[in-house]
């Protein structure tokens, strides 16, 4: 339960331009730091998103999969140089899986603050099997 699916961490666009720093230190990417907490009734999961706004943040889940993506473009009037040297932080995208079965997709909740995703995932109620005694003829 709850095994975390590796990332998924796009780079920036490449340059067709030859960028010694980005020989020296690779590509750029980008990975969402992520807590997981677990309660009697529930799981929560905290994830840093910051510089993202809410409307850049997409939450979903699918076949026991949660999956958090975050993607932010730049706008027309950013994509200037404006005498930048290097430009990393113009546009990103940031993936997150989470196997989570065992958990009540219909009410999971959530709040971004400050920069942080909280989800709230409510557990479903464990079921215990019933024992019937059979009488015996």
């Amino acid at each position: 339960m709850f095994d975390m699916i590796p990332f998924s961490s796009r780079s920036y666009k490449p340059s067709t331009i030859w960028d010694p720093f980005q020989e020296f230190f690779g590509a750029v990417t980008h990975a969402a730091a992520t807590d997981i907490r677990e309660s009697d009734k529930d799981f929560t999961i905290e994830t840093e998103l910051p510089g993202f706004d809410k409307s850049e943040i997409a939450v979903s889940v699918k076949e026991g999969v949660l999956t958090v993506k975050a993607e932010h473009q730049a706008k027309d009037d950013e994509t200037d140089d404006n005498g930048y040297i290097r430009r990393e932080r113009s546009n990103a995208t940031v993936e997150r899986s989470f196997e989570v079965s065992g958990v009540d997709a219909g009410a999971i909740s959530a709040q971004f603050t400050n920069g942080v995703l909280k989800l709230t995932l409510p557990k479903l109620p464990e079921i215990v099997p019933q024992q019937h005694q059979i009488e015996i003829q």
